[in-house]
């Protein structure tokens, strides 16, 4: 053998025991964080199914503006104060308003989600916004803290994080394993013997799975340790192009009774950006926060819009925008990880795609489990059946056993 080939061998063989380890003793958890990220790519449609009672309006009629609600929580909750406005995007969906249930309280006030009809305003409904469980109303809120931390906080987000690099480290591993000596080989990689024993049709499925959604993989789980990590990613990014923070709105000394109206600010708002819906709208804590307004328009990648504005809360001046004719190539960069890693980018087929990837891994770590439980069993079978030849060897000449010990 050659000095290449060899080095070639060796380096398989460091790339095969790296996949085989990662797999093994963390295989079960790509699988669960890749199908909390499946199900987390349709999770409003999972929240309305669980959920019809708060997520589901049913009611036709002319809807009500975003503007119109304030008033009518206000009606239901006379000490709430409104946090987050998000209308409904489609016809039967509600909207979905975070509000501070006791703002008077001087310790932490809770946070509660209201839902609200979009033909009359009544609620239809409340839950704890930072709450989670096992219950059906709580049930998504689990699965994404699940899939963001682990349930744990920031230390489960540091674990998410090295767990996303560590499947990436898997993924490359196991192409370089997989890949074939001759150009030739890479159409067999995508082949699955179907006539074959099943061990040798589960090898071929574990690996045709990886090698195909390989760039998906590695597009999810880099995206998502970025996100993890987003204020180290920021400031890498901004090495090569600036990304700025949020803005501070400025403080303008107006007496509050001159202060514009929501309804107001918000028609302002749509006269400047006729073509855009509001998808969210962030309502100011103090004079210094300002309104945030999320607003997209059809062809937007990200779900709440590629357009973002702040509008200040004593003039009902629009101060900043950031959207696409704004945004710095770094900014762009950070604004695109989300779609990305959600599909959402790409449309529909993006996030069938990232759906399918997602469950692709509780295809991969249960085949490669079995493909090294079935080997491991062969190895054992073959080094028992050697042992026994060789006693049976020894059994049959005496004098050569006893020679082998004499010498």
């Amino acid at each position: 053998m050659s000095d290449a080939s060899a080095a070639s061998s060796a380096s398989r063989a460091l790339w095969r025991n790296l996949h085989r380890w990662l797999g093994l003793f963390i295989g079960g958890w790509f699988a669960l964080v890749g199908l909390s990220g499946s199900l987390l790519v349709y999770e409003d449609e999972i929240d309305a199914w669980l959920n019809p009672q708060l997520l589901v309006d049913t009611r036709t009629g002319s809807r009500l503006a975003p503007e119109d609600m304030p008033a009518k929580v206000a009606e239901a909750m006379p000490l709430a104060r409104i946090e987050r406005i998000r209308p409904p995007r489609e016809p039967g969906e509600v909207y979905r308003v975070i509000i501070q249930a006791a703002p008077h309280l001087r310790t932490g006030s809770p946070r509660a989600e209201v839902f609200l009809s979009p033909v009359s305003g009544e609620v239809l409904g409340t839950r704890d916004a930072d709450t989670s469980g096992l219950a059906r109303v709580y049930w998504v809120r689990t699965l994404y803290e699940f899939h963001r931390n682990v349930l744990l906080g920031n230390w489960g987000s540091n674990i998410v994080g090295i767990a996303g690099l560590l499947l990436m480290t898997s993924a490359i591993s196991g192409l370089l394993v997989a890949r074939p000596r001759q150009r030739s080989g890479w159409k067999r990689l995508i082949g699955i013997k179907l006539r074959a024993g099943l061990t040798r049709v589960l090898f071929d499925a574990h690996r045709s799975s990886g090698v195909v959604l390989f760039v998906l993989l590695m597009l999810a789980t880099f995206t998502g340790s970025t996100l993890v990590y987003v204020n180290y990613a920021r400031d890498i990014v901004s090495v090569f192009s600036p990304v700025a923070p949020f803005p501070v709105v400025p403080w303008r000394d107006t007496p509050p009774d001159d202060w514009p109206s929501f309804e107001r600010i918000a028609n302002g708002v749509r006269a400047q950006y006729p073509q855009h819906f509001m998808r969210e709208i962030h309502v100011p804590s103090k004079p210094t926060a300002g309104y945030l307004f999320y607003l997209k328009q059809p062809g937007d990648v990200h779900r709440l819009g590629d357009t973002m504005v702040w509008v200040h809360v004593a003039s009902g001046d629009i101060l900043f925008e950031r959207s696409a004719r704004s945004r710095t190539a770094g900014e762009s960069v950070m604004h695109w990880l989300y779609p990305l890693h959600s599909g959402s980018a790409f449309g529909t087929a993006g996030k069938i795609a990232m759906f399918i990837t997602g469950f692709a891994m509780l295809l991969i770590f249960p085949t490669g489990l079995w493909v090294w439980l079935r080997n491991r069993r062969a190895r054992q079978f073959e080094d028992e059946r050697r042992m026994r030849r060789a006693r049976a060897a020894d059994t049959r000449d005496p004098a050569s056993s006893r020679h082998g010990v004499l010498g």
